[in-house]
């Protein structure tokens, strides 16, 4: 199985939610083929004017293999794709939303007809989501929301799994253990 594993945690090796993607991958993913984005490393900038001129004229020529849409070939191959995010302003770092917006690509990652609508063209069995957050957001995790909207919605993948860690920094005394706790409960 081919995994994607799309790293947004911006705080590198300081962030709790890499350390979820780390005992996430170690038991879930341990003899499979893994690609990573680590969207820090990446040059990505939000779509503008000219940048959205570009993208639909390459697509209107059928120039999918141009390496503007690297990302987005990237993401329709895998197999399943594993996000990994912390929570933060209600959703997730604005970094995945720039990303998104860069694999989402008409005759790509989905297609559209008048007869049949949208139909998503990714290969994926299911988005894993990865998440921490330092309050309790009680189910309202606007992320994980997203995710699952744009899986099923646009892209095609109509699972999606979610591993969410809350309540870290209520006690900062206690931030350690909730975290160990929660990658116990989370994957047992």
């Amino acid at each position: 199985m081919k995994v994607l594993v799309i790293d947004c945690c911006v705080r590198k090796e300081l962030s709790a939610t890499a350390v979820l993607l780390k005992a996430y991958l170690e038991k879930y993913c341990r003899d499979c083929e893994t690609e990573y984005v680590k969207l820090y490393e990446k040059e990505l900038k939000p779509l503008l004017g000219e940048d959205i001129i570009y993208r639909d004229s390459l697509l209107l020529k059928g120039e999918y293999d141009n390496p503007f849409f690297d990302l987005a070939r990237q993401f329709r191959d895998a197999d399943r794709i594993v996000i990994a995010a912390p929570f933060w302003d209600m959703s997730f770092p604005s970094l995945l939303k720039v990303y998104l917006e860069r694999v989402c690509a008409s005759g790509i990652t989905f297609g559209t007809s008048a007869e049949a609508g949208l139909q998503g063209l990714c290969h994926a069995d299911k988005f894993v989501y990865l998440s921490t957050c330092g309050g309790f957001v009680k189910g309202e995790n606007e992320g994980a929301r997203y995710v699952r909207i744009l899986g099923q919605r646009l892209l095609g993948i109509n699972e999606t799994e979610e591993f969410i860690i809350d309540g870290l920094d209520v006690d900062p005394s206690k931030r350690a253990q909730v975290l160990k706790d929660g990658i116990k409960r989370l994957l047992s």
